[in-house]
């Protein structure tokens, strides 16, 4: 049986519903126009744009999202879809002459992974709803789940129970399910293997009701990352006709994982640190995240916490919550630490870095970033953070394998750099560059002299990898010759 940390009720109001893809331009006959809508459900495939008749009308559409329907003019249309790319995109889906009936509504979903994309059509359901009900259809488009029974069921039923029949069964691209008009209650949504009561997917007390004789368009697609697919294999867009959402299964956790680069903290505490987690809303008081933390290492977790704490082997998964605070103690002593209140969200992955100064300045504190561990599998995806005080401001120059020696960057043969007067305890957003072999050198300005010089570093298709600059164990560690033993700690996903 799965833990539960079941939420009271959820409310589709309460979500964020966001229509993200830029939709550009008009076709310039209303009188004689359909309705197109465009989602993203191929799990490692890069955004991309959409073209009718070789010209642009949806930008940036990323991975499980909507591009909400927009006018178009009726007709036999060519619908070219289009990956963004390192280095120059490419059309990989290509619709000629697809049938636009005047007022027809049509959904066009991209599927399959990258190597086998494909366009799915999906029909919404037929029912017209009353003012107090939803017509509802339903699309199996995840490739990470074979034939499934859905439940849509009152608050607190059992799907268990022998005697209780799916509504419906499906696989993955069948034809969508027509769900019909249902009243605009609350339902909990469950997801079994075909033939059986294992669960799958589950999510309590969906309140439909705020979208009153509304169409919505449910899309099971596959969820990407380790924390996610730890709690489901799968995850339910919701699509309206403007906008959308994505509900993960209700046992999801969040993902944590910590960095130890502080440079002088071991000397300060006496040797190695541990990291407590505190929780008023969780009822937790110092509970042992990491123990015997020393520098430059990663957590995992360890100890017998008294929440059900696991790891995928990157993450520690904890419940979320918005009110964790952490403090860094000497391993078994007093506290060193305590950050503010840290808000950790469902199905986030994490990376926090204890970085700077325990006993000088920049003084010691939490670098936390969110992190996007999609694997996608046109790019390597690359974020840079900081987290050498010694360095100061620097230069960073991430180039091709063998296109610069180290000495062509000290003086300035190559090219502007990736990160331009980058300062301690900045964290970049992530950069798609193309797969391969790459040479990173920082450079602080204060030296002109690479302070890390790493050659040769694999960023191979689908890696996203989080890239922290350090130092040595030595809080004063940056002679005026060239350094020594400065390097980098590299995460992925």
């Amino acid at each position: 049986m799965k833990n539960k940390y079941t939420i009271s009720k959820i409310s589709l109001l309460a979500f964020a519903f966001v229509a993200t893809a830029a939709v550009t331009g008009c076709d310039t006959d209303p009188a004689d126009q359909a309705s197109l809508r465009v989602i993203h459900a191929s799990p490692d495939a890069p955004a991309v744009n959409v073209s009718l008749d070789s010209t642009t009308r949806i930008t940036d559409l990323d991975y499980a999202v909507s591009s909400g329907f927009t006018r178009v003019n009726a007709g036999n249309r060519d619908i070219t879809v289009e990956a963004i790319i390192p280095g120059g995109n490419t059309d990989v889906i290509s619709v000629p002459d697809f049938p636009l009936q005047k007022d027809g509504r049509y959904t066009i979903i991209a599927v399959n992974e990258t190597a086998t994309i494909a366009a799915y059509v999906a029909d919404e359901s037929t029912s017209s709803p009353a003012t107090d009900e939803v017509a509802i259809a339903v699309v199996h488009a995840s490739p990470a789940a074979s034939a499934v029974d859905v439940y849509v069921t009152a608050p607190g039923t059992d799907v268990s129970d022998v005697n209780l029949q799916p509504n419906f069964t499906f696989d993955y691209k069948d034809p969508a399910v027509d769900a019909g008009a249902l009243p605009a209650g609350t339902y909990d949504i469950t997801v079994t293997s075909t033939g059986t009561k294992t669960v799958a997917y589950n999510i309590s007390n969906v309140d439909l009701s705020p979208f009153a004789g509304k169409k919505l368009l449910l899309v099971a697609i596959s969820t990407t990352t380790a924390t996610n697919i730890a709690a489901s294999p799968i995850k339910l867009l919701v699509a309206t006709d403007d906008a959308h959402l994505v509900l993960l299964d209700e046992d999801t956790n969040a993902g944590t994982r910590v960095v130890h680069a502080s440079p002088d903290a071991d000397t300060a505490a006496g040797g190695p640190v541990e990291v407590l987690a505190n929780s008023v809303s969780l009822g937790v008081n110092g509970l042992e995240l990491i123990d015997s933390f020393r520098y430059t290492q990663v957590a995992p977790p360890v100890g017998n916490p008294p929440l059900p704490l696991t790891t995928d082997g990157s993450f520690v998964l904890v419940p979320p919550a918005d009110d964790f605070i952490f403090d860094v103690a000497v391993d078994e002593g007093a506290i060193v630490y305590t950050s503010g209140e840290v808000a950790l969200a469902q199905g986030s992955e994490y990376t926090v870095i204890a970085a700077g100064l325990v006993t000088a300045d920049p003084a010691f504190g939490l670098l936390a970033t969110v992190d996007n561990n999609r694997s996608i599998i046109t790019q390597a995806s690359v974020k840079v953070v900081h987290g050498a005080p010694a360095a100061g401001t620097v230069n960073v120059y991430v180039t091709p394998a063998g296109q610069f020696s180290k000495d062509d960057v000290e003086n300035g043969l190559a090219g502007t750099p990736l990160l331009e007067n980058f300062e301690f305890g900045e964290i970049t957003d992530y950069v798609a560059v193309p797969p391969g072999d790459y040479d990173i050198r920082v450079v602080p300005l204060s030296l002109g002299v690479a302070a890390i010089n790493v050659e040769g570093a694999s960023l191979p298709e689908g890696v996203v990898a989080t890239v922290i600059a350090r130092q040595p164990n030595d809080p004063n560690a940056l002679p005026d010759d060239e350094p020594t033993d400065f390097g980098i700690i590299v995460l992925t996903n």
